[in-house]
């Protein structure tokens, strides 16, 4: 007798309605909208999202970004630092576009009103510095809500970009492939509907893979269930890398109270690390103590 099939690994290739666009972007996040953003305003997108605009885990991102933006910095010694934070594991050339376009990033954001802090009233970048860092390129806006200043000014520009079209608190259910090797689009459905769309392009971009829930413990927000991943596997498209999830070491759970992220700002401030018993232990497990690499400091 065969087993029935399992509904987390069975593709739902059904639906009621159909809506072409030139690019379908699934995830509204840092990577969704920034990529819908850099588009020619010529093309009909899409613009899916689980849950209201705006609400993702950029959003919750607290203690700031990297760039070597400082008159002491430079991208080899950004370069150098997170190469030695990936213990050997890194891909060296994502790395090396990441210390190379970092500082044009910071300047794209800005330009699209991204507003990060400044020291005092001379229009000078404030930057901090966290973990594996060797020196201060972290930036920073309104203290600890750098992810939501961020996400504010993406949606913004969004919102008034005519040729983008927004499906709020819309589920994205499953890719549909010719059979081969080529996307058609995806399958969504929007709250409290009982139909579903077919969101047909030529371009589909998966920019939601955050999962965070599906750990017992996390402050990650409630929509980040891993769907982009899922559909992926369900479409037998290649994935990798998937045990490369990161669990920052400082996230305060306690009972009574949701989750949430203690920034890695503070310990870049000058903020110890104590054991129950008042013992500052990270002096003894890495010459760099609380500012370690994560993985390090959450192991310790």
């Amino acid at each position: 007798m065969r087993n029935p099939p399992d509904p987390l690994s069975t593709p739902v290739l059904s639906w009621n309605t159909r809506q072409d666009a030139d690019v379908v972007v699934v995830g509204a996040g840092i990577a969704g909208l920034v990529f819908a953003l850099r588009l020619p305003p010529s093309l009909n997108v899409i613009v899916v999202t689980k849950g209201a605009l705006g609400e993702s885990n950029t959003r919750y991102a607290q203690g700031g970004l990297a760039a070597a933006v400082g008159p002491d910095d430079d991208p080899d010694l950004h370069f150098a630092d997170t190469i030695a934070a990936g213990a050997g594991l890194c891909d060296v050339a994502a790395v090396r576009t990441l210390v190379d376009e970092g500082v044009a990033a910071v300047q794209w954001l800005e330009a699209h009103g991204t507003t990060f802090d400044e020291v005092g009233d001379r229009h000078v970048r404030a930057l901090g510095r966290e973990a594996a860092h060797s020196r201060s390129r972290v930036l920073h806006a309104g203290g600890d809500a750098t992810g939501a200043e961020i996400e504010r000014s993406l949606v913004r520009q969004l919102r008034i970009r005519p040729s983008v079209s927004l499906l709020e608190h819309t589920a994205a259910i499953d890719l549909v492939t010719d059979g081969g090797d080529s996307c058609r689009g995806v399958i969504v459905q929007t709250d409290g509907s009982p139909s579903r769309t077919l969101l047909a392009a030529p371009v589909t971009v998966l920019a939601n893979g955050g999962a965070g829930q599906l750990w017992a413990v996390s402050s990650n927000p409630p929509g980040a269930t891993g769907d982009g991943i899922a559909m992926a596997l369900r479409a037998s498209v290649v994935v990798a890398d998937l045990e490369f999830t990161q669990f920052h070491p400082t996230v305060l759970a306690a009972d009574g109270i949701e989750p949430f992220l203690v920034s890695e700002a503070v310990r870049g401030e000058g903020a110890y690390l104590r054991s129950v018993s008042g013992e500052r232990f990270m002096t003894a497990i890495h010459p760099m103590a609380e500012l370690a690499p994560r993985d390090v400091v959450a192991r310790a």
